[in-house]
């Protein structure tokens, strides 16, 4: 029976991020301008949300559940690899395994295969858009090889990103994270200050340009497509609209992939949780109330359903998008319109970048346990990069995007996290809610800076899983009960199970392999990882 220990070294990379950069990282994967897209577009598969009691719900949960039980684990662990250095402690190394090979190594992939195609099929037609140009010129690039070339260059260049190391990631972060809030600012600051009677004014004017229908005629017919829009809002759907919003918030998560990398990490990695989720929460609010308000009811459901579905009756030569319709309002001012468009273009550019620094940090804190190959914590004396993970994701997406560019998947954004609430969320939030009464991570805890924290006999790390477990919760069923992804229940919830098992496997597998070298795994698991 092996009863030895393997010797393990330190991780190699440095102590980078301060508060501003580890608030931009949460920041950065809110990605508000691409999350309030998404969100804003919901209205065609989900009429009759409320957005005001959405996002208000949504958020509260996030900012006192959510972002405090990340802060909490962040700061109490702060070692990089997210959720995988948690869950293996708190709850069981196979659990915390599997969670992590779903979220790091599956989730991580696919979303690089879901979000480098939006470059093609949306980002640059809505550029063009903006700015008052012909998409025609970028049809090639929307689908089939083309897309396939287009999404390569954006995966070479995310691949590069982070091997030129995290100091430059942040120098360009600050730069791409200003830009995207900037965008979203000028786009809700023109919409704020435009009245829905100047609206469908300008709505009108551009309908007579271009023998389209007006306002009023084209929420009639496309009321009749829908099968009309609804009166009023109801429950279903403002439970529906909960799921596209939370990517405006729940993604701030990801500062605990880098928590090894954040200075004075007990303390900035709560407060950048914190912080980076009151700040999208405020501009999601704000900007999703302006553009109800100059839309109208009706008419968010049109514009909604006429970017989602397309409509016979709709002639203008751009697409239907928030940012389009800023520069509609701006008379396509092409300055502004670069601003808005390119603050797509860069959030979204952002999110696959942050695909390579997430799985090469999980995988490399298995490696740290010995639960994978030894090439993991292999850190380039060059680059101070994991160069064998960084290339491993790049190659598997680089195949599986052959087949995606091709042959894309409708809302395969929203089962993609729904695996993640499946998994990395709802399994770390019940290690959050149970951190404090875990005898095995008793000596974590007493070194926690938050061990103090309670209301009244309760912990504050107890209370905050508990208003995250409501959250996901909330968001896990209003996934299985609305009709708009019925066709994504059974065949992801198969796909969800399959992953979870393939996690598991692969925890034995290496705890198998490492007791045959004389090597007890079990034992890393009642200290955190070195530094």
């Amino acid at each position: 029976m092996p009863t030895n220990i393997f010797a393990r070294r330190t991780t190699g990379f440095s102590r980078e991020a301060g508060l501003l950069d580890t608030t931009f990282f949460g920041l950065m994967n809110n990605a508000l301008p691409v999350s309030l897209w998404l969100s804003l577009t919901g209205f065609a598969w989900l009429p009759g949300a409320n957005f005001f009691l959405s996002t208000i719900i949504t958020f509260l949960l996030i900012i006192f559940g959510f972002a405090f039980v990340w802060g909490i684990l962040g700061g109490s662990m702060p070692r990089s690899g997210g959720s995988y250095v948690y869950n293996s402690r708190i709850l069981h190394p196979a659990l915390g395994l599997s969670v992590s090979f779903c979220n790091a190594g599956v989730v991580m992939l696919a979303w690089v295969c879901v979000l480098a195609p939006w470059f093609g099929e949306v980002g640059l037609p809505m550029l063009l858009d903006s700015l008052g140009f012909d998409t025609d010129v970028v049809d090639y690039f929307r689908s089939g090889w083309g897309l396939y070339l287009l999404t390569t260059i954006v995966n070479l260049s995310s691949f590069f990103m982070v091997l030129t190391g995290m100091k430059n990631f942040f120098r360009v972060q600050r730069v791409f994270v200003i830009w995207s809030l900037l965008g979203v600012v000028i786009a809700g600051i023109t919409i704020a200050v435009t009245s829905h009677t100047g609206f469908v004014s300008i709505w009108n004017s551009y309908a007579d340009q271009f023998q389209s229908l007006s306002f009023n005629e084209t929420i009639t017919q496309v009321s009749n497509e829908m099968g009309g829009i609804p009166e009023t809002w109801n429950w279903r759907s403002t439970l529906g609209l909960m799921l596209p919003i939370s990517w405006g918030g729940i993604y701030g998560y990801v500062i605990t992939f880098i928590a090894g990398e954040v200075k004075l990490p007990r303390k900035t990695i709560f407060r950048a949780q914190v912080l980076n989720t009151v700040i999208s929460a405020a501009i999601f609010l704000w900007f999703g109330l302006e553009y109800q308000r100059m839309l109208g009811w009706e008419g968010i459901h049109m514009v909604a359903w006429i970017a989602e579905e397309g409509f016979h009756g709709y002639r203008f030569p751009f697409e239907l998008s928030y940012i389009n319709i800023a520069s509609m309002i701006t008379g396509f001012n092409q300055v502004l319109g670069v601003i808005m468009a390119g603050a797509f273009l860069a959030a979204n550019w952002l999110w696959i970048v942050f695909s390579y620094i997430a799985w090469s940090r999980a995988a490399f804190a298995w490696g740290l346990d010995r639960l994978g190959p030894r090439g993991f914590t292999r850190v380039s004396k060059h680059f101070n990069q994991p160069i064998l993970l960084l290339s491993i994701l790049f190659i598997a997406s680089q195949v599986i995007l052959i087949r995606y560019t091709h042959v894309p998947l409708k809302v395969s954004s929203i089962a993609v996290e729904v695996l993640q609430l499946l998994t990395v969320f709802l399994v770390t939030i019940i290690s959050c809610i149970i951190f404090p009464y875990r005898s095995k991570v008793r000596p974590i805890w007493n070194a926690s800076p938050y061990r103090h924290w309670k209301i009244g006999k309760v912990p504050v790390t107890t209370i905050s899983g508990s208003l995250g477990l409501v959250l996901v919760g909330l968001l896990i069923v209003s996934y299985y009960i609305n009709d708009a992804f019925s066709e994504l229940h059974f065949s992801w919830t198969i796909i969800y199970l399959a992953v979870m098992v393939l996690g598991f496997l692969w925890y034995y597998f290496w705890k198998r392999l490492q007791a045959d070298r004389g090597h007890d795994v079990t034992r890393a698991f009642h200290e955190i990882p070195p530094e």
